[in-house]
């Protein structure tokens, strides 16, 4: 079976154009899978391919825009 590759939480964030607060925010979404390791979040590789595939590099579904009220998962009504 072969190792799973890991990509640090910045470097995520960086080829998502995103922050690393918003990762974690995927993470705990079920969006993305990640471990933390010794205080450091690791994002793991397939799932990052899986959601730029399902994405095509875009946002992701079901995922507010920063500082909106909450329309997807939180049930607030930003558009």
């Amino acid at each position: 079976m072969p190792e799973k590759k890991y990509i640090s939480l910045e470097d995520t964030a960086r080829l998502l154009s995103t922050t690393p607060m918003n990762i974690l925010m995927h993470v705990k979404r079920g969006l993305l899978a990640g471990i933390e390791d010794n205080g450091a979040w690791m994002i793991d590789g397939q799932s990052l391919e899986n959601m730029l595939k399902a994405t095509g590099g875009g946002k992701a579904a079901g995922v507010c825009a920063s500082g909106c009220a909450g329309k997807h998962a939180c049930s607030g009504g930003c558009s």
